[in-house]
């Protein structure tokens, strides 16, 4: 085997999830692309049930494969773990309750035939346990062919290839040349367990932006689509209200570093303005839904703003230059606890 102008490595960061990382490694395993072009990494965030099982019983049926385990919390170290091993040109990376289409592979190998593109993508289907309930309609923006449901990472941008913004390559469907990765010092912290979630950041969206700075393509492809499955307890407004917490807390974590220090709380209507971008129409909204959303936007980025006055260390986290070297960034003594994570509903909460 000659190697292809370009292989695939594609990463899956998981805990506690086994069942549905099995439905994705099946997924991938029927892939209609070679399997001598691509290798999986599956990152082991600190599992505490059968998900090395699952792992044993798949890695038959691919080329490559390789498992890793590091229980230190945070999306950032199985991203980042994967990257330091990864072989492909491109790498991929998917969350643990992702199915690829069978043609994901094939979409993405055809995305990056052009080497002005830097990002690609594709549709980011959601599959619900049960029905979703009405007032997620007021938060699903645009119509189909070119719609976005921001909280649960929806995307939707048509049935042709075609070029689009850097943050719509979100982290259920996230693909990135390993090379431009490197050059924008790899991702920023990602999904933590609920007792960690103030060190959140801007994630996949930090090289999203930063790989369209320098210049690269991002490229959307029909052919590139995953469906994510979306668990009944993530669609409750407790669920709701955790996940905009988190996006204030990476909405802060970005402030901060782009001003290289502290800035001034927005005032109340600051914030109003900030939440009415999430809303289809905001008028027709239910008023508990605006403010739950309004109240973990403000909870979020006043208690992050908070943390980064009163805590030096923390401060270092979030101003880290390079977050590649993980011995280096993670030093922070609530980071070295023993946080092994027991309640599989804590993992995405932020996401």
């Amino acid at each position: 085997h000659t190697r292809a102008i370009m292989d695939i490595t594609v990463t899956i960061t998981t805990v506690n999830r086994a069942d549905h990382l099995a439905a994705g490694l099946q997924a991938l395993a029927e892939q209609d692309f070679p399997k001598s072009d691509f290798e999986i990494i599956v990152a082991d965030n600190g599992s505490i049930d059968h998900t090395k099982e699952v792992c044993d019983k798949f890695a038959a049926q691919f080329e490559n494969f390789t498992f890793i385990y590091d229980a230190r919390p945070g999306q950032l170290i199985g991203w980042h773990r994967a990257l330091e091993i990864a072989q492909g040109d491109i790498t991929c990376f998917i969350d643990d309750d992702v199915c690829p289409e069978p043609s994901w592979l094939s979409g993405i190998h055809e995305a990056y035939q052009n080497p002005e593109v830097g990002l690609a993508t594709g549709p980011i289907k959601l599959e619900f346990d049960t029905p979703p309930p009405d007032w997620l309609n007021h938060l699903t923006l645009g119509d189909p062919g070119a719609q976005t449901l921001p909280a649960f990472g929806l995307l939707d941008c048509g049935n042709e290839v075609r070029e689009i913004p850097g943050n719509f390559v979100w982290g259920s469907n996230f693909t990135v040349r390993k090379s431009c990765l490197e050059e924008v010092h790899g991702f920023h912290p990602g999904a933590m367990s609920s007792q960690l979630l103030k060190f959140c950041g801007d994630a996949e969206i930090h090289v999203g932006r930063s790989v369209e700075a320098l210049g690269y393509e991002v490229l959307y492809h029909p052919q590139a689509s995953v469906r994510h499955h979306i668990s009944s307890n993530r669609v409750t407004l407790e669920a709701i209200k955790a996940k905009f917490i988190t996006a204030g807390h990476a909405r802060s974590f970005q402030t901060l570093r782009q001003m290289g220090g502290p800035y001034e709380l927005p005032g109340e209507e600051e914030f109003r303005q900030i939440a009415l971008r999430y809303f289809r129409d905001p008028e027709q909204a239910p008023a508990e839904l605006f403010q739950i959303i309004e109240n973990g936007l403000t909870e979020g980025i006043a208690t992050h703003l908070q943390s980064f006055a009163e805590d030096m260390a923390f401060r270092d986290w979030v101003l880290h230059d390079n977050f590649l070297d993980l011995d280096k960034c993670y030093v922070h003594p609530e980071l070295l606890k023993d946080n092994t994570n027991t309640n599989e509903a804590d993992w995405r909460s932020g996401q």
